[in-house]
């Protein structure tokens, strides 16, 4: 592999990881059924949860800060109303009126201690009478919370009980002559704090239970209603004007019924309704992926090419009424034969769905006048339909790329069977009208050889392989095959795409040139008795 391959293939390969590791969890919640299903609830509870809690918060935290300034501003005016009182006798050391003063203070705002202070920080009157005389010391631990011009206020411990402490100065004629200092017990405004903490944390637990609750009991009542509408459904026979008769498929994404579409005027029309698995219905992605196939394969009306007739919404369901093509996919053919499908009815399929392809990849816009560019990147032989009436069909358009839409796809993102991918795909390059062409090749070369061209495991080793693979011209693998098959079997296959067949009209016209080369005579006739030889 060249080295720009190998670059191209990891950095492929990176994109893959990357977006593999986004959508893991960011992308698997905002895809989650249970949040898709409850979105509108969800988004109205997570409001009000957003709206009360923060109101409460508030609430509470406001009163909380009011009774912790109440209590504040308490002490503030206890210090500065004893201040006013004691000014004259502890200037003129009147101890008795200081022990007066000392004792209403307790009396009235029972602190854990008061004590007044002289210039020196000597007490000379305390709550205390032991410790008269003492010096009195700011304990180490305070810590200050608010000071004012002459008043602070620590948190400290006194005697191993944490306490508020109030200490204002003492001036006379502007001279200080001492202090008061009182300490409030600070379990009061921690159990306080705490409580209205114990009722702000209840208030939040409460609203994430509610909003909790709700979202639970909510998800259950539109479970229970999306059921009911489920098993009404299934009950029903009628989607809009579609008459079902019986379900005759069901895949990995959608389920496919048989219905009948009956005019006022008699017109009768027997069509294909399908319709998004149960499981999947609430998922964005898949809904918006089968409204978009529905959108651009009604645009394409060609006799290779499944119409779509009509798109139905029902209990929160979508419903595409479709063409209804009775008869097998050439996966199914292949399976059923076990060998390479004869040279004739090999170049009659390729170049009927050469000539689908082709149409969708011109389609023009009926507004703009401009090309779709319509890319399928799903063309597999699942999804070539061929009915008992002789009919080739391209089918499903879900993946399908048009600039005209919006795309689904992240760069780098794989679409389409591993085992039918371009090089060009493999290498993380822009995916054009060319890899629905080489996918295409892949087909013809396996109906012609009645065995897989690939086989991967993984999206990694297809990403590696692809690219270096080297194919075995299919007129080596089957001896009977024409060199002029072959030739266009290897064209389609051509890994550069400069040298690979430009359109499907290209793909047409050799094959056209073929056929009357080999005086090919196989046309819709020989494809009904070819089918009811063997399914019927």
């Amino acid at each position: 592999m060249a080295v720009s391959e190998k670059e191209s293939t990891t950095i492929t390969w990176a994109k893959q990881l990357a977006t593999n590791t986004y959508s893991g969890f960011l992308g698997r919640l905002l895809k989650n059924e249970f949040i898709n299903r409850n979105k509108k609830p969800l988004v109205i509870y997570l409001l009000l949860f957003i709206l009360i809690s923060f109101a409460g918060h508030i609430y509470i935290r406001n009163y909380q800060e009011k009774y912790t300034n109440a209590f504040m501003n308490a002490g503030l005016q206890a210090a500065e109303n004893m201040g006013e009182k004691i000014g004259t006798p502890l200037l003129e050391f009147d101890i008795l009126t200081l022990n007066v003063a000392v004792g209403e203070l307790q009396k009235k705002n029972n602190p854990v201690f008061t004590a007044i202070l002289d210039h020196d920080g000597k007490i000379i009157a305390h709550s205390d009478p032991d410790v008269i005389g003492d010096t009195y010391s700011v304990p180490a631990d305070a810590k200050i919370l608010k000071t004012t011009d002459d008043i602070s206020i620590n948190r400290s411990k006194y005697k191993g009980t944490a306490i508020i402490s109030f200490t204002k100065e003492i001036f006379f004629s502007k001279v200080r002559i001492g202090k008061i200092v009182f300490g409030d017990d600070a379990q009061k405004l921690d159990q306080t704090i705490e409580k209205y903490n114990t009722l702000l944390a209840c208030l939040w637990g409460a609203t994430i239970l509610g909003f909790i609750g709700a979202l639970f009991l909510t998800n259950q009542y539109l479970r229970k209603k999306r059921k009911r509408q489920l098993e009404e459904f299934e009950k029903a026979d009628k989607v809009g004007p579609y008459m079902l008769t019986k379900k005759i498929a069901q895949g990995g994404m959608a389920e496919l019924y048989l219905a009948e579409y009956i005019r006022e005027d008699g017109f009768r029309r027997t069509v294909a309704i399908k319709k998004i698995l149960p499981h999947l219905s609430q998922n964005q992605d898949f809904v918006d992926m089968f409204i978009r196939e529905a959108r651009l394969a009604a645009m394409l009306q060609h006799p290779n090419i499944v119409q779509i007739f009509d798109l139905i919404k029902m209990h929160n369901s979508s419903f595409m009424a479709m063409e209804y093509i009775d008869g097998k996919n050439l996966a199914e053919i292949m399976a059923h034969e076990k060998k390479g499908l004869p040279v004739d009815l090999s170049i009659f399929l390729i170049q009927k769905i050469s000539s689908g392809l082709y149409y969708s990849h011109t389609k023009k816009s009926a507004d703009t006048k401009e090309p779709l560019n319509i890319v399928h990147r799903d063309i597999s032989p699942q999804n070539m339909l061929i009915s008992f009436k002789g009919e080739v069909k391209i089918s499903d358009f879900g993946i399908s790329k048009a600039r005209s839409e919006p795309s689904f796809t992240q760069a780098g993102v794989i679409k389409g069977k591993l085992s039918y991918l371009s090089p060009e795909q493999a290498l993380g390059k822009e995916t054009g009208h060319q890899s629905d062409l080489y996918a295409l090749g892949i087909i013809f070369y396996e109906i012609l050889s009645g065995k897989r061209l690939y086989r991967f495991n993984n999206e990694l080793e297809a990403l590696s392989a692809l690219p270096k693979t080297k194919v075995t011209p299919i007129i080596e693998v089957r001896s009977d095959i024409p060199e002029g098959v072959n030739d266009i079997v290897m064209k389609c296959l051509e890994k550069d795409t400069t040298v690979r067949y430009q359109s499907g009209k290209e793909i047409y016209s050799d094959l056209g040139k073929l056929r009357k080369q080999l005086s090919i005579s196989y046309d819709e006739t020989n494809l009904v008795e070819f089918m009811a030889q063997r399914f019927k």
